[in-house]
């Protein structure tokens, strides 16, 4: 990870461990956040299409109150897309509002909306001052959900979750079990039911266990969960999106697993740190879903404290009996610290995009490129 300073990382280090700041009384409610600004320029070299674009790509308000002895309160409310409700542009949601108990370092509990431990990024996706890129690896970019089916690759919500390390001698290890709801939320409120709670008796669990050493950091996470339901996205809305999501085959009651891997080395000025997800779908007699991975990997070299370059390759792949789709992502960028809470970015990605239907009659393919520049801003206040 790039070399920020001192102020930046013990701010940032507040919202992802309050634990680190907390007192033997209470302490007065704090309020900080960040939020990231970018412009975009994508041209589509297959039919010469350009497209020019700012936005506020994302925006975090956090809410954090030291309740005691041991306990800490914390709340995360996201905005992303330029949110307005009157225009229908973006979303606004509450992603996180817990509770944390502190025993020590080796037993740590949380109760409350949560986003759980999973490889590397998951829980620090939204401390855009933090990361270099504009836009993130693409299934932890949030202002993509709309294109890509991003919580089908990443847990985002659970209500129950323990932590932890153990330090054994030079290491320490890690470790991190959660329970929360399973996928199937009523969101309709024509059914008559109560919305935003589970419609089934089945739970979502996982995990994470790891390994740290000065610099070096690795892990593995797990998640387990039964979906009842898959819907068929609207065709002609995946026709206006850069990134069209295979639509899966209707299925009830299919359980759907995750397996994660991360690594992360900083050594001198470089750093190297990558992913690895895969989501699978158990077959069952209503049908399948189509099976998915991601990958990424960066490697940046820190030019001055304030300064860094980055060269990363994110690739992405869904499959089923009707479709298969790849995404190709090479991708460089610079970060730049004016100071402890003003960054700028700039990145470019060339995105080679293939959609193959092998089980159609006869069997077809296309293929999109989208060159992407973008350029941000992003302040931690």
């Amino acid at each position: 990870m790039m070399r920020l300073r001192v102020p930046l990382m013990l701010a940032v280090v507040a919202c992802c461990c309050p634990e680190v700041f907390a007192q033997a009384e209470e302490s007065p409610l704090r309020i900080f956040g960040y939020f990231q600004n970018q412009f975009q320029h994508q041209s589509d070299t297959s039919d010469d299409i350009k497209r020019n674009s700012f936005s506020l790509q994302q925006l975090n308000l956090f809410l954090q109150k030291n309740l005691g002895n041991k306990w800490v309160a914390f709340v995360n409310i996201e905005a992303i897309n330029t949110f307005n409700s009157s225009r229908n542009w973006g979303s606004l949601r509450f992603e996180e509002a817990w509770a944390r108990y502190r025993k020590n370092v080796k037993f740590n509990l949380k109760l409350g909306l949560q986003i759980p431990t999973f490889n590397h990024l998951n829980e620090i996706k939204n401390r855009t001052p933090l990361l270099p890129y504009v836009i993130r690896p693409l299934v932890y970019e949030a202002s993509f959900e709309e294109l890509i089916s991003v919580e089908e690759y990443l847990p985002t919500r659970a209500f129950i979750q323990v932590y932890g390390f153990l330090p054994r001698r030079k290491f320490k290890l890690d470790y991190a079990l959660f329970v929360g709801n399973s996928p199937n939320i009523n969101d309709q409120k024509e059914r008559g039911k109560q919305t935003g709670v589970d419609t089934t008796s089945s739970f979502l669990v996982g995990g994470r266990l790891g390994i740290r050493y000065r610099w070096f950091k690795a892990g593995f996470s797990a998640t387990r969960e039964n979906v009842d339901l898959f819907t068929t996205p609207n065709q002609e809305q995946e026709q206006e999106t850069i990134f069209r999501v295979p639509s899966p085959v209707i299925g009830d009651n299919a359980a759907r697993g995750r397996l994660g891997a991360d690594l992360s080395l900083d050594l001198w000025k470089l750093y190297l740190e990558g992913e690895w997800i895969s989501v699978s779908y158990e077959e069952n007699d209503t049908g399948t879903a189509p099976d998915k991975e991601f990958y990424y990997v960066t490697l940046g070299y820190n030019i001055t404290e304030q300064t860094v370059a980055y060269a990363s390759y994110w690739y992405t792949r869904e499959k089923s009996d009707i479709e298969d789709l790849t995404i190709k992502l090479p991708t460089a960028g610079l970060s730049h610290s004016l100071s402890d809470r003003i960054t700028l970015k700039a990145q470019f990605a060339p995105v080679e995009i293939k959609e193959a239907h092998p089980d159609a009659d006869p069997p077809s393919a296309e293929e999109q490129t989208v060159n992407y520049y973008g350029a941000a801003i992003s302040i931690f206040f």
